[in-house]
């Protein structure tokens, strides 16, 4: 007999999955700046549709100092909830879902017509700023439904208030304990990192092609390579090539990145942090996704003379693959 729970499981997982390939395939159709300009925008109104929500939850209605500012932020969004009878019925409750909704039709209206509008959701709300404005929505709406305060926090002091929440607080266990380095570093400190790391995987992977290739081919590339990374061309690189393909050769440079380049990072416990949030960073996926077009259109037969790596990292960041749609 099948056990049910490993059925649904295997289910989450599976629909999981299919949703991160459909934004990600999405995703590869826009600029990745105009992706991540998207994203910073959607998490600025997730907060503000979380701090609104977290007042009419805790207060059953919609008091007339918030509807001034559902008035000034979403112009029309209160006079339509008046002619919804089931939001009439249910005022505060209806009113917090119909806003969230409202928000995506007509602030992110650009992206739903464009049929985009699923990526933005998907990479926002795996940032830690999304995760902790639902955990602060959640703690305030406990704790003003015990005690309801003298005065609702402004939507900057909510927001301040946001930033000091614990982003895995509602994460399974295991996840919660690799974010654990997440509380290491202060953010500041972590986006400045991040950055570095995106440039150095960017430079791993102009490399990579031309890893474990006859030293007479990587000329250009050992040249930069001798100037970035001293060292790591050599009697110890040249034994790993003997060992192993391109692919192996690359995690070495980048093993070699992370001894060399964050040993602050290292040390101190946070540097799967940095790897963590550059994994969701719309650059840092669209120049993976330009590296593996580069291996398939060049098919292991390097261009001469090898690309030098500013322009192919402009190139890089002006990748997007048009080919890709939404249908199956």
């Amino acid at each position: 007999m099948r056990n049910r729970a490993h059925d649904f499981e295997e289910l989450t997982s599976r629909v999981q999955r299919q949703a991160q390939e459909r934004a990600a395939k999405l995703a590869r159709r826009i600029p990745w700046q105009v992706l991540l300009e998207a994203r910073n925008q959607y998490l600025e109104w997730q907060e503000f549709y979380y701090w609104a929500r977290s007042i009419l939850e805790s207060e059953g209605a919609v008091p007339e100092w918030l509807a001034g500012k559902l008035n000034e932020m979403c112009p029309g969004f209160l006079a339509s909830e008046k002619g919804n009878a089931a939001a009439e019925a249910k005022e505060a409750e209806s009113t917090a879902i119909r806003l969230g909704e409202w928000i995506e039709d007509q602030i992110f209206a650009f992206a739903e017509t464009g049929g985009w509008l699923p990526a933005v959701i998907f990479y926002a709300v795996r940032e830690p700023r999304y995760q902790r404005a639902a955990t602060c929505w959640s703690e305030s709406v406990r704790n003003w439904r015990t005690t309801k305060p003298h005065r609702y926090p402004s939507l900057d002091e909510w927001r301040l208030n946001a930033a000091t929440c614990d982003e895995s607080a509602h994460l399974l266990p295991d996840i919660r304990k690799q974010r654990e380095c997440f509380k290491l570093v202060d953010s500041a400190r972590l986006a400045e990192a991040v950055s570095r790391y995106i440039d150095w995987e960017a430079f791993a992977y102009w490399a990579r092609p031309a890893l474990g290739q006859e030293q007479s081919t990587i000329h250009e590339v050992a040249v930069e390579m001798n100037a970035r990374c001293p060292g790591f061309v050599g009697s110890n690189a040249k034994e790993r090539t003997r060992k192993a393909g391109a692919v192996d050769e690359w995690q070495g440079l980048m093993l070699w990145i992370g001894d060399h380049i964050f040993p602050e990072a290292k040390a101190e416990g946070w540097y799967e942090a940095i790897v963590t949030s550059a994994g969701i960073h719309p650059r840092a996926i669209r120049t993976m996704e330009f590296a593996d077009h580069c291996d398939e259109i060049w098919s292991g037969h390097l261009p001469v003379p090898y690309p030098s790596f500013q322009s192919w990292r402009r190139d890089a960041d002006q990748y997007v693959d048009i080919s890709s749609s939404d249908s199956p």
